[in-house]
């Protein structure tokens, strides 16, 4: 299945992007914080990746 994740600080957003993604039938996977996305990219890859470009915090 292919699978779209979402990385956002603002949960509101996560929601709603995570309901639109999977009634279109795709897998969700949602983040709160970019270094979380690091880690699950070492075992794991999206077929698309939304993110919030404004993001607090480091990248890494």
């Amino acid at each position: 299945m292919r699978s779209i994740w979402v990385v956002d600080d603002d949960q509101s957003i996560r929601w709603v992007l995570e309901k639109a993604v999977t009634r279109q039938g795709f897998s969700c996977r949602t983040f709160e914080m970019v270094k979380d996305v690091f880690i699950a990219l070492e075992t794991d890859l999206p077929s698309v990746l939304i993110s919030d470009i404004r993001m607090p915090g480091k990248c890494q």
